[in-house]
């Protein structure tokens, strides 16, 4: 079996409702408008006419198409191989959103070839259900209606929440003020025994001082966060390093990192307790292996940023033992829209993901939502 052909193309579908709309993500910012479901895939096929697809996050087509030349006459069985292939050439290892792409897209071709989902492919399961948390970004964060959604998503058997602070420290002590009150209605309205997962990037955490982060930390401490998440730019390891020195909460980060080596970088210099590599950012499949191992040796948890990335950080999730990996990101309004495509949505029941279908990542486009596509 060789691959003859790498497609990139974009769908776009019916106009977005319900929770694929999103509220204000940050102060100043109006809250989003519908528009038409508009993704892009990559397609491997084969002379045997097997192919896998992938969602793609992030990534130019250009960049896409141009790296899939070099997948063309190669065995997909071999993805050892190729992955090295793809890794050697300079120019795209600085592009690693592009590897990662065509790594996944090589997997759910290879789960298709052996009728097998990714997490069997993987030695899994290693588990019969995953821990899920209801990413709560795109959602209103006043703090009653906060409340209010963190209650109807715990009765849907959620047992983790993470909520999207507003305000950066260009706000001083009123942004700070406004934040801990959002957090305080939370957890008054969900009671102490639920996990409640912090997270800074959605304003603008470029803007953060390490004075402000820190007593923004220290108030947040009373209403026992789970982690606090990306108080910093994300390559400010050292501030994230000072501000895990300085407050009880658990700090996360690591979604906009590649490679085991950077992740071994921001345990050892970033203190970091828990790390959020992405397969779409990191390196897919293949180096994901590889991050699990390292961070296995070091104590320290993952818990892969898997917003549009879920069904691939779900594989994974399953082939990992639960001491490793705890529970994996649900975003709530994100996947309405990552999933539009699919003829079945993929999420957690009562809180909980479900082993996922194969074979390989289990997704298959519906021509039902399709509109338009067009060949990139």
């Amino acid at each position: 079996m060789k691959i003859t052909n790498v497609n990139v193309f974009q769908l776009e579908g019916r106009m977005q409702e319900g929770l694929a709309v999103w509220y204000s993500l940050k102060d100043g910012m109006p809250d989003r408008t519908a528009r038409p479901h508009r993704e892009t895939f990559v397609e491997i096929e084969t002379d045997e006419g097997v192919s896998g697809i992938q969602f793609v996050a992030y990534g130019t087509e250009r960049d896409i198409k141009h790296a899939g030349e070099l997948l063309i006459g190669e065995n997909p069985l071999h993805t050892e191989a190729i992955y090295e292939k793809l890794w050697s050439v300079v120019d795209l290892r600085q592009r690693m959103p592009v590897i990662s792409v065509l790594d996944l897209a090589l997997w759910d071709l290879v789960g298709k070839i052996r009728n097998a989902p990714v997490y069997e492919l993987l030695g899994g399961p290693t588990r019969k259900r995953v821990r899920a948390y209801a990413g709560m970004l795109g959602f209103n964060q006043d703090p009653g209606a906060a409340a209010e959604a963190s209650v109807e998503y715990v009765e849907k058997g959620f047992t983790a929440l993470k909520w999207y602070l507003r305000y950066d420290g260009s706000h001083g002590p009123e942004g700070i003020r406004r934040n801990v009150a959002l957090i305080k209605s939370v957890r008054e309205a969900v009671g102490p025994d639920i996990e409640i997962m912090v997270d800074c990037f959605a304003p603008n955490s470029r803007a953060n001082s390490i004075l402000w982060v820190t007593e923004l930390a220290r108030k947040l401490e009373e209403f026992n966060p789970t982690w606090i998440e990306e108080p910093f730019n994300f390559d400010d390891v050292d501030s994230h390093r000072k501000l895990s020195e300085a407050t009880t909460i658990p700090v996360a980060f690591g979604e906009h990192f590649y490679t085991r080596w950077d992740i071994k970088r921001i345990i050892e210099h970033g203190n970091a307790t828990i790390v959020q590599p992405d397969p779409i950012w990191a390196g897919g499949v293949s180096e994901m292996r590889r991050i699990m191992a390292i961070c296995s040796t070091y104590g320290v948890v993952v818990v892969p940023h898997g917003n549009e990335s879920c069904l691939n950080a779900v594989h994974i999730l399953f082939s990992q033992q639960e001491r490793n990996c705890p529970l994996g990101e649900w975003g709530v309004r994100i996947n309405p829209n990552s999933q539009h495509f699919y003829k079945e949505f993929y999420e957690p029941v009562d809180g909980y993901y479900q082993l996922p279908k194969g074979p390989g990542f289990g997704n298959e486009l519906d021509p039902q939502k399709v509109v338009t596509r067009t060949e990139l």
